[in-house]
């Protein structure tokens, strides 16, 4: 296209700023701003103040048991919220609730005060269920120091049980008889293969009433399928020692979800009784009765500057005296932003910096987790930059201020985040796009849905094969499973499950009972992903462990040559370079280096391969219209649809060596200095515009591997082809839209320019997989990451679209997708249709984690496939 030569004079005749534009920066030239407000200025796209309310407050029942009323009272909670006296009276009427009032409004006191009344009266036992260690040592506290209030002639036993206590107290604190109980999900998976030889576990299940489940949202996809599962082996546990499962209690807790009262009956297995006059087991309590500060949202514009920005605001809070968390996306997002932090700090003259700010992640040391959160507490670290590992269920001080920096993936996640400040005092929260991703930007130009949309459904598979039969596998080697009540534990699929187990011979039946040997419980991967495996790093030169890693994120971060930085106990920034990576032994070998601008950058790969069909291949008609001379015509065509049992295998094939430097330089995109050292000016030389500081990066050197170091598993996969007929008709849609386009003799819309960018087969297919995934929800009973989608280039110019779970061994959506590709057509169509975008949004087409970097994605597109599936669904 030919430039607007015009337009190009008309520039230079707007006036510049009158400040030379090679005058030199000095200190005094630094932004002084009285609030937060001032300093952010033109960047701030969106503010909005949430007002305060008031409680609703509740005198605290007079017949309480004295002793627990007198220990609330000794604990300063002398009146009681008014959803909390609703959870009370709910759980001694025997029913089942499910919490989903705001953060902090109390909902663990809501759930523990009729639990320690029923423990208290009834002689009746508690389990727990934290998805986090921390978590469980946390709220294990907080129930530990009510309990201590009670007089010890009726004071309940507490145990809570982490993969942290070590065996000898763990036995110890089983050897008290609890009669509660707080542990993770996967430690009550282990423990039920043990309850046949253990006292105190059988007395435990004997008289087990109350299953708390907290932080319920986060059981989605295979982990909720997995939670599911253990419930159903939980009940035959208890039936088993001489409980009644039937009059378990379940307390579900959980942020706002889109399905909270689905979520409850998916994970207790409970339905509600049709054709029954008596009320709902289940009972949804929505209505917080707790006080909530004032919150104020920022909005900043798409930063294409995200850590100097962020580093910019924590800077300026920590001089207000403000304490506060920042939340990145991922472990190197937060080690990237501490690094620019301390360079910002060190600009400014503000000492002291490692002593005030600290990182937070899930691989860090029990032990240091610990120590951050008691620091934060005393006031000794101020700011903690964290990833999602502080996003939900860890009460953390009266925090003023929270950033987000970048998307998190869901609504969900970022009300979590917004939530962990304002929780007693008026709270700030700042978001902070980044403009190099397409969820963020599209959040950016709506953020009044930030706090208006509704969000996601919780969704999962109960009844996915290969995921019960795990679970029968580890059913019948705990308690044996009655021949009779496999459907009533079960479900229906559990009959022809355990008759093809029995024809594999694993299981075997004796005296009505279904038994199995071994240890099946190493078999399920409670969390999904791929990979169970730890990889332990290792300080070469004392031989002391620094931190553990999933084998699955030590390949793109201990990789030989790798630069990995982590902070020590004195809150410096240590840097590493790995020597050796050793998966089969699970070990890296770490050298500590002097710090260095240096990073590494993994260079990645995932190779596909389908060993066998599972499934005959289909093929799929299409019904597509063409235009004519004499009119439309309907034109059959056909996609072939393929279903097989594939290896996936996620590589890193090498990697970058780069550097990084922190310079004044010009932010204007267009411009010819954007992002060009400019240290020697105040304004742009070239546009005018004032400099900022910003990360530089350069590309020092590229390493490719000998042998890529991978992580492979076994999953079906779904394979979309097209033949040569049906890439002709895309292909001239395409001409015809581009045509279209050059006649309106306006500028092209940027998402409209990938029709020039990619081939038209890339497009309609990448588009198509999207739009299916944004609908699978709404058909299958599927998590948000349970599916990936990629496509393949297959020869010069054809390409495949390829569905899998993202699992060892499936979660059934892959089957499903090829069993119902017409249904989710029609769904995927409407949803994209009903969507007030133009060209693609998250609610329709941009999908977190895309494997090609969400490119190539036009709705348009994606909804010629679409349509012409969902006319033979019609």
């Amino acid at each position: 296209m030919q430039p607007d030569y015009l337009k190009l004079l008309a520039q230079f005749e707007q006036e510049f700023s009158p400040i030379s534009r090679h005058q030199s920066v000095t200190e005094n030239q630094l932004v002084e701003a009285n609030n937060l407000l001032e300093l952010l200025g033109e960047e701030i796209i969106w503010h909005e103040t949430t007002p305060a309310t008031n409680p609703l407050n509740k005198n605290l029942p007079s017949d309480l048991p004295k002793e627990l009323k007198q220990a609330l009272q000794q604990q300063g909670i002398k009146q009681l919220y008014s959803h909390q006296i609703k959870a009370l009276k709910a759980v001694r009427q025997g029913r089942d609730i499910i919490l989903s009032t705001t953060t902090s409004s109390g909902k663990s006191l809501s759930a523990y005060i009729p639990i320690l009344e029923g423990v208290m009266q009834h002689d009746y036992t508690a389990l727990a269920f934290y998805g986090l260690r921390a978590l469980t040592s946390e709220q294990g506290q907080k129930v530990a120091n009510l309990i201590k209030s009670i007089p010890q002639s009726t004071q309940p036993r507490l145990a809570m049980l982490t993969g942290d206590t070590n065996k000898e107290e763990r036995e110890r604190l089983l050897a008290t008889n609890p009669q509660i109980i707080g542990a993770t999900p996967e430690l009550i998976h282990f423990a039920l293969r043990g309850v046949h030889w253990s006292q105190p576990w059988q007395q435990f299940l004997s008289k087990l009433r109350y299953v708390l489940i907290d932080e319920a949202h986060t059981f989605n996809g295979v982990y909720g399928a997995n939670m599911a599962a253990l419930i159903r082996r939980l009940k035959l546990a208890v039936d088993s020692n001489g409980g009644n499962s039937n009059q378990l209690q379940f307390i579900f807790l959980s942020a706002t979800i889109g399905n909270p009262v689905e979520l409850a009956r998916r994970l207790s297995s409970r339905n509600r009784q049709r054709n029954s006059t008596k009320p709902d087991r289940l009972v949804w309590i929505n209505s917080s009765g707790a006080a909530t500060p004032s919150r104020q949202l920022i909005v900043t514009k798409s930063s294409h500057n995200a850590n100097p920005d962020a580093a910019r605001i924590i800077l300026f809070l920590l001089q207000s005296g403000q304490s506060g968390i920042c939340f990145c996306n991922g472990r190197q997002a937060i080690k990237n932003l501490w690094s620019t932090l301390r360079q910002e700090a060190i600009q400014q003259g503000y000492s002291s910096i490692e002593k005030q700010v600290a990182i937070f992640y899930s691989s860090l040391t029990s032990q240091r987790r610990a120590e951050i959160i008691q620091q934060l507490e005393l006031g000794q670290i101020r700011c903690i930059i964290s990833t999602s590992s502080l996003e939900a269920g860890i009460d953390l001080p009266q925090l003023d201020y929270v950033i987000i920096r970048g998307w998190p993936g869901s609504l969900q996640a970022f009300r979590q985040r917004l939530g962990r400040a304002g929780r007693v005092k008026a709270g700030l929260a700042v978001f902070i796009p980044i403009a190099q991703l397409p969820l963020d930007n599209y959040f950016a130009t709506h953020p009044q849905l930030l706090l208006g949309a509704p969000s996601e459904q919780v969704s999962f598979s109960t009844n996915y094969p290969i995921d019960l039969a795990k679970h029968l596998m580890c059913a019948a080697v705990e308690t044996g499973i009655p021949v009779t009540k496999l459907k009533y534990y079960f479900g229906k699929l559990a009959l022809t499950i355990a008759t093809a187990l029995m024809e594999q011979g694993v299981i075997h039946k004796s005296r009505g009972l279904l038994w199995a040997k071994g240890f099946p419980h190493k078999d399920v991967n409670f969390r999904g992903g791929i990979n169970s495996n730890t990889v332990q790093l290792i300080d070469a030169e004392f031989g002391e462990e620094v931190e553990s890693l999933s084998a699955e994120i030590a390949i793109h971060e201990v990789f030989p040559g790798a630069i990995y930085r982590t902070q020590n106990l004195d809150g410096q920034l240590v840097t590493y370079r790995s020597e050796t990576l050793e998966l089969e032994m699970g070990k890296a070998l770490l050298q500590l280096i002097t710090e260095t601008q240096l990073f590494t950058i993994a260079v990645n790969r995932v190779d596909t391969c389908i060993h066998q069909e599972l499934s005959t291949p289909k093929i799929v008609p299409l019904l597509v219209t063409t235009e004519e001379s004499n009119g439309s015509t309907q034109v059959p065509l056909s996609i072939q649809l393929s279903l097989g049992w594939g290896e996936i295998s996620q590589q890193v094939t090498g990697y970058q060596l780069l550097t990084r430097s922190y310079k004044l330089t010009c932010l204007q995109k267009k411009c010819v200095n954007y992002k060009e050292g400019l240290n020697n000016h105040i304004h742009c030389p070239a546009c005018g515009k004032r400099l900022r500081k910003a990360e530089l990066t350069t590309v020092l050197n590229e390493v490719e591997f000998e042998q890529p170091y991978a992580i492979e598993f076994s999953t079906p996969v779904v394979q979309i082809s097209v033949s040569e007929s049906v890439n002709r008709y895309w292909q001239e849609i395409v001409v015809r839209t581009r045509t279209q386009l050059l006649q309106t003799k306006q500028p092209i819309p940027t998402n409209y320019q990938q029709l020039w960018e990619y081939p038209a087969q890339f497009l309609v297919i990448h588009s198509f997989g999207h739009q299916i995934l944004a609908a699978l929800p709404l058909v299958v009973l599927s998590g948000m990451n349970d599916v990936s989608f990629r496509v393949e280039k297959r020869g010069i110019a054809d390409y495949v679209g390829l569905f899998y779970d993202q699992v060892e061994g499936g979660s059934g959506s892959a089957e499903a997708i090829f069993k119902q590709l017409p249904k989710l057509a029609k769904v995927a169509g409407e949803l994209a249709r009903n969507c007030e975008c133009e060209s693609g949004c998250p609610k329709c087409l941009i999908q977190p984690g895309c494997p090609d970097g969400n490119k190539g994605l036009l709705k348009e597109m994606g909804l010629l496939l679409c349509d012409a599936l969902s006319l033979t669904e019609a």
